[in-house]
């Protein structure tokens, strides 16, 4: 499906009836990332999983696509749904995005859900490093990252028992949009630090680690919660940066019963 939102047309997934659940995909992806997640947890819940602006099916932005608009673009869109307050759970670049919605709209959120993410903005190193790589993407294609990115998000055992998670991962990079993935890489570099927020989020918080994520280390996830006020932290054995995709039974035991108290709380 797809709906006009601040200007462009959002591609989104909208599946199941219950207690609604915002997916916010990482970079550089689209909703079916969240694919496992979909068909298990619409069963119970109202998924909505859209693909953000310049990714999936949804118009290509601009020059740079800031958190602070993806996040408007997906308040946005639960307005055209009628859905007051909804779980957001986001992965790395959307757990950007979910802070991003918790500092705007905190009033939208039954609950929040990080994974395999940080609060801290980028180091100078990492700033520069996506200006430069965002700059190659526009002049040579996005070939080059997928195959570098495959080795990064999924932990060796995955991409050595796992041959066909490891196609759909890459295919899923190759298909992004060169425009997309520059302007994803210009917010990403160019967006702020969030930690300062983390204690004054009032909704309970998941934070989900991969024990093998070299891109957010175990350290990050447990200094994360240790800032929220009602964190609690779920590390995933055996998965790298994408646990949902790596380890996705665990994962969906873990979101099944955090929405089930989550339910429970918000009465």
């Amino acid at each position: 499906m797809k709906v006009e939102v601040n200007g462009i047309q959002l591609s989104y997934v909208d599946q199941g009836e219950g207690l609604p659940v915002l997916f916010i995909h990482g970079f550089p992806f689209d909703h079916q990332l969240w694919q496992p997640q979909i068909e298990t947890l619409s069963q119970n819940n109202r998924v909505i999983a859209p693909d953000l602006r310049g990714f999936g099916d949804s118009d290509i932005p601009g020059d740079t696509s800031s958190m602070t608009q993806f996040a408007a673009d997906l308040i946005a869109l639960l307005d055209l749904l009628g859905i007051d307050q909804a779980a957001v759970c986001g992965l790395s670049m959307g757990g950007y995005i979910s802070l991003a919605i918790a500092e705007s709209f905190p009033e939208r959120l039954l609950g929040l859900v990080l994974s395999n993410t940080r609060s801290a903005k980028d180091t100078y190193a990492v700033r520069q490093n996506r200006y430069n790589t965002a700059e190659k993407v526009i002049s040579e294609g996005n070939g080059f990252m997928a195959e570098d990115m495959v080795g990064n998000v999924l932990c060796e055992k995955t991409i050595q028992n796992n041959p066909g998670l490891v196609d759909f991962v890459r295919d899923m990079i190759q298909r992004q949009s060169n425009a997309g993935i520059y302007a994803a890489l210009r917010g990403m570099a160019e967006r702020k630090d969030r930690t300062f927020l983390l204690s004054d989020i009032e909704v309970p918080t998941m934070v989900i680690a991969g024990k093998e994520d070299s891109i957010i280390p175990l350290f990050e996830s447990k200094r994360l919660v240790n800032n929220l006020t009602i964190g609690y932290l779920e590390v995933i054995e055996d998965s790298g940066h994408l646990s949902n995709l790596e380890q996705p039974e665990r994962y969906n035991e873990i979101l099944e019963k955090y929405l089930e108290s989550l339910a429970v709380f918000s009465k």
